[in-house]
């Protein structure tokens, strides 16, 4: 008797177990918390739990759940296969999933936007973004007056990958700029009180004081870089707002590969003068030249892993697109052919054939989510295949805007990866301000 009840008891606890840690593999294993969709698609959802579950909502009027009508009693569906959410209108949904219909697994909200619409870009841009602050990259000894070395900065803790923002109060606008306050309070004998941001958005304060090295000049023992420039690929524009998207892949500083903040910055008109083509175990370039004072074509606003953000200040065309053409959702691609559009001579965009291998289905913004290939002849003569510079250029399948190419594969300059457009239209914020003009397709 003791022994059944020993039994029961130790079965009874299992079951209490994984009842109430259910709720935390689910939410672990794909069920987000919120989840943003374009009207009308659907939005693939991947758990491969082999339970089934209840799914309700307590406004589930215009929502289907594998293409089924949601009820507010719910539906039973099986999570083994990918769940495919649906709405025929916009606004914001409450789902909840509940385990034999009764215990509480997820609740999620359904955000439902509108069709979105664009004109792909490929224009060949050059990008001078400056940064908010200036980045440390390499520290240093400063050899002082009487010959011995020193560490001020390393001594006062300022780190490979800090973010010099301000000192003694001032907003640190260059590297120059620094140089001049270094040496201003330097002579005044004074310390410098930097305010320091780091690599992970944390602020702190650092006091540090400028030695005087042999030749007559205070430093601090660090080397600092201030911004970065380069020739690189716009992926999009909405003619009536001007806003934009480029690169497909954040701007980072090249030796510490930390993100650049924006300081401010603007992008400008890039010839291609000519092509470095890849070959096996080094990926080729485009040669491109611009100038910083002319033929500006708008501002830098945001830098993040998907790109970078702003607004036009010129109106650009695109000889193939006289007319936006939707964003297709991230469910909508598929592999098979597809056109690119990018520049490799001058400043004309070119069409070229590719080829989508593989679609990889992320249930939330991510990078490489395509395998792409370049199976145009012209561009295989002329480049090889994808190159850097390319970064940016836009992908278009059925009429639709589908991704973005951003790296090569560099033992094979024909295949690359992109990103969804989708995502990096939802990471830029322009579908809220897209709204607020009234822009957007219904």
């Amino acid at each position: 008797m003791k022994k059944f009840f020993k039994a029961t008891t130790i079965s009874l606890s299992l079951v209490l177990v994984l009842v109430l840690s259910f709720p935390t593999l689910v939410s672990f294993y794909g069920l987000p918390s919120y989840c943003q969709i374009i009207k009308g698609s659907q939005q693939y959802l991947t758990t491969d739990l082999p339970i089934e579950v209840l799914v309700s909502s307590t406004n589930p009027t215009n929502l289907k759940i594998n293409g089924r009508k949601l009820t507010q009693e719910g539906i039973g569906v099986n999570l083994t296969s990918p769940l495919a959410i649906q709405a025929s209108s916009l606004g914001q949904y409450n789902l909840r999933f509940e385990l034999f219909g009764v215990i509480p697994l997820q609740r999620m909200t359904v955000n439902v936007i509108p069709q979105v619409k664009v004109i792909p870009s490929g224009h060949s841009i050059g990008v001078i973004l400056e940064s908010k602050g200036i980045m440390v990259i390499k520290e240093s000894y400063v050899k002082g007056v009487n010959g011995q070395k020193k560490y001020p900065a390393q001594k006062a803790g300022i780190e490979l990958g800090d973010s010099l923002l301000a000192v003694n109060g001032i907003e640190i606008r260059s590297k120059q700029h620094l140089a001049k306050l270094i040496q201003k309070f330097g002579k005044q004998d004074k310390k410098l009180k930097f305010k320091v941001k780091g690599p992970r958005g944390r602020i702190s304060y650092k006091k540090v004081k400028p030695i005087k090295n042999q030749d007559g000049y205070y430093m601090i023992g660090l080397y600092v870089d201030d911004g970065a420039a380069g020739v690189g690929t716009m992926s999009f524009y909405m003619p009536n707002s001007g806003y934009y998207g480029a690169l497909g892949h954040m701007i980072t500083e090249a030796n510490t590969q930390q993100k650049i903040d924006v300081g401010q910055g603007e992008i400008v008109k890039a010839s291609i003068s000519g092509i470095t083509p890849g070959q096996e175990g080094h990926p080729g370039e485009k040669l491109g030249t611009f100038f910083s004072d002319e033929g500006v074509l708008g501002s830098i606003k945001k830098n993040n892993r998907f790109g970078i953000y702003g607004k036009l200040s010129v109106n650009l065309k695109n000889p193939y697109f006289k007319d936006p053409i939707p964003v297709a959702s991230a469910t909508e691609v598929k592999t098979g052919p597809a056109k690119m559009y990018t520049v490799i001579r001058g400043r004309k965009i070119k069409e070229f054939n590719v080829r989508i291998e593989e679609v990889k289905r992320q249930r939330r913004p991510a990078v490489k989510g395509l395998v792409v290939k370049v199976v145009d002849n012209k561009l295989l003569n002329a480049t090889g295949g994808i190159v850097q510079g390319m970064s940016g250029s836009p992908i278009v399948q059925d009429g639709k805007l589908v991704g973005i190419v951003t790296h090569v594969f560099v033992n094979d300059s024909t295949r690359g990866y992109g990103i969804l457009a989708q995502w990096m239209l939802m990471e830029s914020n322009f579908l809220k301000k897209e709204n607020e003009t009234r822009e957007l397709a219904s």
